[in-house]
């Protein structure tokens, strides 16, 4: 079910936008979500007040969003209390519509799946998963997490890996703290464990 849910969130139409279409995407500062859609990228790309920001392709990312995936949805299997999706876009609010997000995991608690899977979802997941790449810039990724969590996110794991270290650090309205044995979520997934070891499970070791 979780796959089916993934493809439908992500289905968009092939239409190219009229306007602006000879200025590279990129430089572009007046994108919308519903031209993103249109454009049916094949890659992530968020929109941060209407300018296109790729996610970075890095390969360890996928083996730690698979390995939190496999864990997500064996629970999921015997607890039907939600949906699990990666790489899914998520308009924070309908008043910004040159604001998107792409999570890398992201976790919907099955009374609050939106009715219209066609579209980008105008909606806030229960829990999000940022997987921190090397590539990426630490300020960009908090002012995330600082948006989420002000939209309505109840939970947001920040998967870290130092070179001594690997880390979850588990992000709230109220606190922040460090996780390096056991992952929980008592609020949102009763009775879920995954132990941190697990999550890099075939990372690559440090140089």
């Amino acid at each position: 079910m979780s796959e089916v849910i993934d493809n439908q969130m992500i289905e968009t139409g092939v239409e190219q936008p009229a306007a602006n279409e000879a200025i590279p995407l990129e430089q572009r500062t007046d994108v919308t979500v519903d031209e993103l859609e249109r454009m049916s990228l094949p890659y992530s790309a968020e929109l941060y007040k209407g300018k296109v920001v790729f996610k970075h392709k890095w390969p360890p990312r996928e083996i730690i969003q698979s390995n939190i995936h496999a864990a997500l949805k064996a629970y999921l299997r015997h607890n039907r209390i939600g949906y699990i999706t990666m790489e899914t876009g998520f308009q924070l609010s309908s008043d910004h519509a040159n604001e998107l997000r792409f999570p890398d995991l992201a976790f919907i608690k099955r009374e609050r799946v939106p009715k219209d899977l066609r579209r980008f979802p105008v909606m806030i997941p229960d829990l999000v998963a940022e997987i921190i790449a090397p590539q990426d810039k630490f300020e960009r990724v908090m002012f995330k997490i600082d948006d989420y969590l002000k939209h309505g996110t109840r939970i947001v794991w920040l998967i870290m890996r130092f070179r001594k270290t690997r880390e979850v650090m588990i992000c709230t309205g109220m606190e922040m703290h460090s996780v390096r044995d056991v992952l929980t979520a008592p609020e949102l997934l009763p009775g879920f464990e995954l132990p941190v070891s697990k999550i890099f499970e075939g990372f690559p070791l440090p140089e």
